[in-house]
């Protein structure tokens, strides 16, 4: 099933239960422990499980792998975490992503930027690994909003860089009994704007001055001086990534794609 490094994931037999995931993996329950296959370089996972191993709880580490599976896609091992995901409308558990995202922003990484990642200050805003912007329609307000991006990256503040989870969405927190037990789906991780992440976060959660707030009180490192800019910068972002699966023939949701544009009005 597996090759590469000489390595074989010792997930037990049996009928494997399929999860729900994202567009970019597949996701297998046997048993206790979860099989995670996806399209990312095999080089690109060994960076994310280097990274899962140094990061404390809620943070879910692999226990095997990268592998290279006979398709070419890379497989890996991950414990299976039980709960539900993130209820945002809870005020204790937006607390809790907070501090959480805190303590990540706070961790120390020297193993260098992830193979084949780019951070804001570096990408490629006509063409990335998430979105082509010759190929996307293009409204008046989305041409607003990416003439706005393209000035503001051009002469953009000193923001401070460090590790980021690069998805803080609901769906990656696992939570049991109102605590968060898990964080999983790393797949975004990155050096990149530790604000940036602040403001994604902020605009997940439906509470920016209460999240924003309470992250600051745990400690957390990143500026909040120009989260207006960078949430704007993240609804380009995910709308430009929507317009590009529909312009390849992908699945996209209009609704949230209009959504995101009303947001860029």
């Amino acid at each position: 099933m597996a090759k590469g490094r000489g390595t074989v994931l010792p997930f037990p037999d049996g009928s494997p239960e399929r999860l729900e995931g994202g567009y970019k993996n597949e996701l297998l329950r046997y048993g206790a422990v979860v099989l995670r296959l996806t399209r990312a370089p095999l080089e690109s996972v060994a960076w994310e499980h280097e990274l899962l191993r140094t990061l404390p709880p809620p943070a879910v580490a692999p226990v095997a792998g990268p592998v290279e599976w006979e398709d070419g896609r890379t497989a890996s091992l991950f414990p299976y975490v039980p709960g539900g995901p993130l209820d945002r409308d809870d005020p204790a558990q937006r607390e809790q992503v907070a501090r959480w995202l805190a303590a990540l922003h706070r961790a120390r990484w020297d193993g260098g930027q992830r193979p084949g990642a780019s951070s804001w200050r570096d990408r490629d805003l006509v063409r990335n690994a998430w979105w082509d912007w010759e190929l996307v329609e293009k409204p008046p307000v989305l041409v607003r909003a990416y003439e706005q991006a393209t000035a503001f990256l051009a002469d953009a503040p000193p923001l401070r860089v460090g590790v980021v989870h690069g998805d803080v969405y609901r769906g990656n927190m696992r939570v049991a009994d109102g605590r968060l037990v898990g964080v999983v789906d790393w797949e975004e991780a990155r050096l990149d704007w530790l604000a940036a992440e602040v403001a994604n976060a902020a605009w997940e959660l439906r509470d920016p001055e209460g999240f924003v707030a309470a992250y600051a009180d745990a400690g957390g490192p990143a500026e909040t001086g120009h989260l207006d800019a960078l949430l704007r910068l993240r609804n380009l972002a995910d709308v430009l990534y929507s317009l590009t699966s529909k312009a390849r023939g992908e699945p996209y949701d209009q609704r949230h794609v209009d959504y995101l544009l009303a947001a860029l009005e």
